[in-house]
């Protein structure tokens, strides 16, 4: 089962020392992905809204997308939010409360250089214009790694710290890495959230609201056709 939710990470070229370049997508190409979505006739939806919808009608939205974010990274404020405007979408970002107005590595994989998060000004901008925050746990601990007692904590104390600088509810989760097990779905539901996003380890034959796989876009996406290619499945 497709489900019409696409990923990205950073808006941005990757500079000197970067070593893992995957998750940057320029910003002119992100502006250009996002302009096609629109005059292609995609609707956007934040992650809430399009779960909203399904719960509400057991389908997806004709023609319906969210557009998310993992991390939280400054860039998207610089780089992405400027494109959102213009074209007057919605998006959603999955952010680590713990790296809010921080420089730092913690999310990044071993032997990458630090770069900027977002910060609380820029937080409550980008919500004020219409961006969805959902959490992307705490800590970014991989819930592979740590105790059921550790994932507990991640999942319920982020949902509470962005809950207080938002005041708004945060009803989606992103886990971080993408890996879940059926103890921390559980945790993910038991504390509210109405749906978590994995990445390639959710399932691609049904839907699990707890486990939604997402389509990545990825730096290797250079050219429009290879960004169609993999959007057009999704209507």
């Amino acid at each position: 089962m497709k489900i019409p939710v696409i990923q990205y990470h950073k808006i941005d070229k990757p500079g000197k020392g970067v070593l893992v370049r995957g998750g940057f997508t320029p910003p002119s190409r992100f502006a250009r992905q996002m302009a096609y979505l629109k005059k292609s006739g995609f609707v956007f939806y934040t992650a809430t809204e399009l779960i909203e919808f399904y719960l509400e009608n057991n389908q997806f939205p004709p023609n319906g997308i969210a557009v998310t974010f993992d991390d939280g990274w400054r860039d998207n404020y610089m780089n992405a939010l400027p494109v959102i405007k213009c074209l007057g979408i919605k998006a959603t970002i999955f952010i680590v409360p713990s790296c809010i107005g921080t420089t730092s590595s913690k999310v990044m994989a071993e032997g990458e250089i630090e770069r900027e998060h977002l910060s609380r000004e820029e937080i409550l901008e980008m919500s004020a214009n219409g961006i969805e925050f959902g959490s992307h746990s705490m800590n970014h601990k991989l819930f592979d790694r740590v105790t059921e007692q550790e994932v507990k904590y991640e999942v319920e104390e982020s949902k509470k710290h962005l809950e207080e600088l938002l005041q708004k509810p945060c009803k989606t989760f992103a886990y971080p890495g993408g890996f879940y097990s059926e103890a921390s779905r559980q945790m993910v539901k038991d504390a509210g959230y109405i749906a978590a996003f994995s990445t390639v380890f959710g399932p691609n034959d049904t839907l699990d609201l707890y486990a939604i796989n997402r389509v990545e876009i990825l730096r290797r996406d250079r050219f429009l056709f290879q960004f169609k290619r993999k959007v057009e499945p999704l209507r």
